[in-house]
């Protein structure tokens, strides 16, 4: 009775651990199901916030245009070309690459080249050779082994020997057919590449024809805006607007920030001060603090730097900014989360855009003088809690 019992429980329980395992696998999958959704959903969130923050700052600057009405038209003009020159530049990087890479491309086709020419001059000497040595044989040969020869084991080496003799001559036929073939395709794969390689060079000499020009109304423009503003205080006026029209990008930017999420192995800012890289090579030019006109201070770092000179975050984060703005020129942004951001002005070339993800030391730049600087220089500001602050105590001793 006792065996009859156990196997009489047996059954159910193991019936029930099925039930609650298919329960718990369900369970699973919900919970697995929601997690997705909730990713999605939160990933959907942040792009839509990021779309409404770009739209947001478009709008923005059109408000300080149409606001900015003195020299709006020797200001825009400046914008528009040196916009223009920043993608005349990028036009001109892309192109160099490209050359540089076909070129080498070029080369190793050459050598290819090269090397077929010789495997194809081999090939045709081994050919004449066993061409030569079939006439002798004569088309009739096998025939006159048969005839003549008696030993059976003897004709079968012979054919034997004459059946080899024909394949490897068949092969290297082939060989050599593959061989001029691949020929062919590497002289017009060459031949191709030049064209194009030439199409390269013709559209770098046109750009850098126009760059050369833009360059010249640049120079013009910025005379131009040199004599509008005609003594000290239009000079200390229009600073002041400068720095209202970033107050009011940052106020509109910071709003925007408190609903995008950073990813979560992301390092505090704070936990790098003292630590941080510089943005770019160069010498100090402008330190914060330090007088511009009247009362109206640096609250940043300007530094000296070469046309073109990389431009690095200082520390990950998200780029929540990455236009022109008046006075600072092509602008970038990056927000670092809990209250604190980089500025990155005056930059040639901008190379990341709004909602771009960007690491410690990532290339995000080049540095130029747009924003109406007579030299090469990077400004560089750091934001805490939307007041500037001493890039001094952040970053590395230089």
């Amino acid at each position: 009775m006792k065996i009859s019992t156990a196997k009489s429980y047996s059954k159910p329980l193991g019936n029930n651990l099925g039930v609650a395992a298919q329960k718990m696998f369900k369970i699973f999958c919900a919970l697995l199901g929601l997690t997705l959704v909730q990713l999605t959903t939160a990933a959907d969130q942040q792009q839509s916030e990021l779309d409404r923050l770009q739209s947001n700052i478009s709008e923005l600057q059109k408000i300080l245009t149409t606001k900015n009405e003195e020299q709006t038209d020797l200001t825009q003009d400046l914008q528009k070309v040196e916009t223009e020159a920043s993608e005349i530049n990028a036009s001109i990087r892309e192109l160099v690459k490209n050359i540089n890479i076909a070129e080498k491309k070029l080369v190793n086709k050459q050598r290819q080249k090269v090397s077929l020419e010789v495997n194809i001059d081999e090939q045709n000497d081994a050919i004449i050779q066993q061409l030569r040595s079939a006439q002798k044989i004569g088309d009739q040969e096998p025939i006159k082994l048969l005839l003549n020869q008696e030993d059976p084991q003897k004709i079968a080496r012979m054919f034997k020997y004459y059946d080899y003799f024909l394949k490897a001559r068949s092969e290297k036929i082939e060989q050599y057919l593959t061989s001029v073939t691949a020929l062919n395709d590497i002289i017009e794969s060459i031949n191709s590449n030049k064209l194009d390689l030439i199409t390269a060079k013709d559209a770098l000499f046109t750009n850098q024809v126009n760059l050369k020009t833009n360059i010249a109304q640049r120079e013009s423009t910025l005379r131009q805006l040199k004599l509008a503003v005609k003594n000290d205080q239009q000079k200390l006026t229009e600073l002041k607007r400068q720095r209202r029209d970033l107050e009011a990008l940052l106020a509109e930017v910071e709003t925007a920030v408190t609903d995008l999420v950073l990813p979560t192995n992301s390092l505090p800012f704070t936990s790098r001060k003292g630590k941080l890289e510089w943005p770019a090579k160069g010498k100090l030019a402008q330190r914060f603090g330090a007088r511009r006109s009247g009362p109206v201070q640096w609250q940043g770092w300007l530094i000296k730097v070469t046309v073109g000179a990389k431009v690095k975050t200082v520390h990950q984060g998200r780029v929540v900014f990455s236009d022109y703005l008046r006075g600072f020129g092509l602008l970038l942004i990056v927000d670092h989360g809990d209250g604190y951001m980089t500025l990155y002005g005056h930059n040639q070339e901008l190379l990341k855009d709004t909602g771009d993800w960007v690491q410690t030391n990532e290339i995000i730049a080049r540095a130029g003088n747009t924003g109406g600087l007579s030299m090469p220089a990077l400004y560089f500001e750091i934001r805490s809690q939307g007041q500037p602050t001493n890039p001094k105590i952040w970053l590395r001793k230089s």
